[in-house]
């Protein structure tokens, strides 16, 4: 700053001024201070500024895997409305191998950076992990399920998407049903889609097939589905997510099986590009919504308005497709 001020021929205090964007400094002056800000190449340290001042709009986001459809749009829209509301977002994105450990390492790595405020968007972080920091950072939970009475949980009702994939199958016709069922160790929200199908399918009367994975692999129970849909002991199969529906959907012709006329497939997140290419049933979550409400209540706490806590679970919407249809005429009533 100190050569940004002889550059410029003004005092430190006014380059200061010209980068909080504050009043009271001369248009003419204000295109000086930046032209030696451009000729230098100097950037602001927002860290060095957030410790002086005691408040940082720097915010960090730890994200689970942007390779994932969701998780990418997630970001891109936490990433626009942070920019609408005046905070500077730092993302950390775990290791891509599963587990508590990598996302609680990316967690401190963001707190040793001093941010003003994290936002959580994974699947397997413990709640008692984030709320050893609340008295450090204020936390927002990002579309996963949160019911702590200290951290805003802004999500997905999965429990809903669930109930509504179970419901479309029960309507179609379908009485025997294999549902892969993901542990909450592998995704806190793939397991309560899949637990919500099977209840929902065995209070109608169906007879759902359990089919438990302990991996985040998109193919892990797909080779036992197919079995069971060539055995003639299932007529649909309900995936938790669109990657692994997909992974199905090719193990499916792989075996000479032809969807949906030997079997039914459904999926949930409807964020997948070409998905209606495919015709796959699924529900679309509301990824936009999520990601504004989250970055609202987060800016709110960071400019020191402050909030009571919020717990709000979102609807998506059925997308049918063509991968839903009656059941083969050989498969039992």
């Amino acid at each position: 700053m100190d050569e940004v001020a002889a550059e410029a021929k003004v005092s430190r205090a006014t380059v200061s001024r010209v980068l909080s964007d504050s009043a009271g400094v001369q248009e003419e002056t204000r295109r000086r201070v930046l032209g030696a800000i451009n000729r230098l190449g100097y950037v602001p340290n927002l860290m060095a500024q957030s410790l002086a001042t005691r408040s940082s709009p720097v915010v960090g986001l730890l994200l689970r895997n942007p390779r994932k459809p969701v998780y990418g749009l997630l970001h891109g829209e936490v990433q626009d409305r942070a920019d609408e509301v005046g905070l500077e977002l730092i993302t950390v994105v775990p290791s891509s191998s599963p587990g508590v450990r990598n996302e609680r390492r990316a967690l401190h790595k963001l707190l040793g950076l001093r941010v003003g405020g994290l936002l959580i968007a994974t699947g397997v972080s413990r709640t008692e992990d984030l709320a050893q920091f609340l008295g450090v950072v204020p936390v927002v939970a990002v579309g996963r399920p949160e019911c702590h009475d200290e951290i805003h949980g802004i999500s997905y009702d999965e429990p809903a998407h669930g109930r509504m994939i179970a419901e479309a199958v029960l309507a179609h016709g379908h009485r025997r049903v294999c549902v892969i069922a993901p542990a909450e160790s592998v995704s806190v929200s793939e397991s309560q889609r899949a637990e919500a199908m099977i209840t929902t399918l065995a209070e109608a009367g169906a007879r759902p097939e359990r089919l438990p994975v302990v991996r985040s692999a998109p193919r892990d129970g797909c080779v036992e589905a197919v079995e069971l849909v060539r055995r003639r002991e299932v007529s649909c199969v309900c995936l938790p997510s669109d990657e692994r529906a997909l992974a199905f959907l090719a193990a499916a012709e792989r075996a000479g099986l032809v969807v949906p006329h030997d079997v039914s497939v459904t999926g949930v997140d409807g964020i997948t590009a070409g998905l209606d290419l495919v015709g796959l049933a699924t529900i679309r979550l509301p990824v936009a919504t999520v990601a504004e409400q989250a970055v609202r209540l987060m800016a709110e706490q960071v400019h020191g308005a402050g909030a009571p806590v919020e717990h709000h679970a979102h609807r998506g919407t059925f997308l049918p497709g063509r991968s839903l249809a009656a059941p083969p005429q050989h498969a039992e009533p």
